[in-house]
């Protein structure tokens, strides 16, 4: 992929981002699946030194992303939030950072599946995927969404279909992709530089995962891209038939008036019965004629003309073979 495609990939996938980040969430219930997503798919424990406190840092580069998780978190959990934009040195982008704090941390750890509670009741800070915030249809549609918003990725439908969720998270894969293929849109897994990658490669697959995730603009925007290049396709396939069959008929043609003119060459026009000879010369001054037409143009059945063009290929062989020889001067028997 070049650098113009690459950008017009990641344009392409910040725009659906932003269709999805512009959503409003209402439910509780809701807000918790979208942050429980985002923080397994990118969130991450981190020491705030002047707090003296833990907290959960994010980096991604969709402003309109991070700015939906920092309100989220704030409404329901009461978290502190702070926003900043980081430089990436070596990618040469500029990346947006979240700091999530205070408030109800601990809950918001639980909730989105960061934080787990042993028998005891003490704190294990091992990340698993929360089967309260995946209890209904919606809530699973909303941790897709929030799982795409986190990190996920469409390429704009030029060349091929893809979209992906790339993510260190097997786990979370691995529930990322049965939710998907409960809702019939079927995903393929593998592995990429020690990340688990959820990948789809079917336009119509690709339609479904936008739709469902709630980027209808975006959807529509692949469907428009993917009917006109079926369009495209079929008319390109329908253009090589053409031509194939016009190569066909021009080989078969040139064929044909090299055996008549061998004929023609060595016995003469006289020398062939008339049916043969009207056929001959019909040939020879229409080469680009096919068969179906050249009988339209001698007025006589499909059948009867390639019959006569056969006959006049035997004599052309019986020629090459020895088996006729050339007329000699002045003969005028006929074959």
């Amino acid at each position: 992929m070049d650098e113009k495609e690459a950008q017009i990939e990641e344009s392409f996938s910040s725009s659906i981002k932003k269709e999805l980040a512009e959503h409003r969430v209402k439910r509780v219930s809701d807000a918790r699946a979208l942050l429980s997503a985002f923080t397994l798919g990118i969130g991450s424990l981190k020491l705030v030194p002047e707090k003296r406190c833990w907290g959960v840092h994010y980096v991604i580069k969709s402003r309109e992303a991070i700015e939906l998780a920092a309100k989220l978190a704030s409404q329901h959990y009461g978290l502190e939030c702070r926003l900043s934009e980081v430089q990436h040195d070596r990618l040469n982008a500029n990346y947006h950072e979240l700091m999530l704090y205070g408030g109800d941390i601990d809950r918001f750890m639980l909730d989105t599946g960061l934080m787990s509670l042993d028998e005891n009741g003490e704190k294990q800070f091992s990340a698993a995927v929360p089967a309260a915030a995946l209890k209904t249809e919606t809530q699973q549609k909303m941790f897709m969404r929030g799982l795409f918003l986190a990190c996920g990725m469409v390429s704009m439908p030029v060349k091929s279909y893809h979209a992906e969720f790339v993510t260190s998270n097997a786990a979370l894969a691995a529930k990322a992709a049965e939710i998907l293929a409960s809702h019939g849109i079927e995903p393929k897994l593998t592995r990429r530089r020690g990340s688990t990658v959820v990948y789809i490669k079917d336009g119509e697959k690709l339609e479904d995962l936008l739709a469902y995730i709630g980027a209808s603009a975006a959807m529509m925007e692949v469907s428009n891209k993917r009917i006109v290049k079926q369009a495209k396709n079929e008319a390109n396939r329908s253009v090589n038939c053409i031509m194939a069959n016009a190569e066909k008929v021009a080989k078969t043609a040139q064929r044909q008036a090299e055996d008549i003119r061998l004929v023609i060459d060595t016995l003469g026009y006289d020398a062939l019965p008339e049916g043969l000879r009207v056929v001959a010369e019909e040939r020879m001054n229409n080469f680009e004629l096919s068969l179906a037409e050249l009988a339209d143009e001698l007025g006589l059945g499909r059948s009867a003309v390639n019959y006569r063009l056969k006959k006049l290929q035997e004599l052309a062989e019986d020629i090459r073979n020895g088996v006729i020889a050339p007329k000699k001067p002045n003969e005028g028997s006929e074959v």
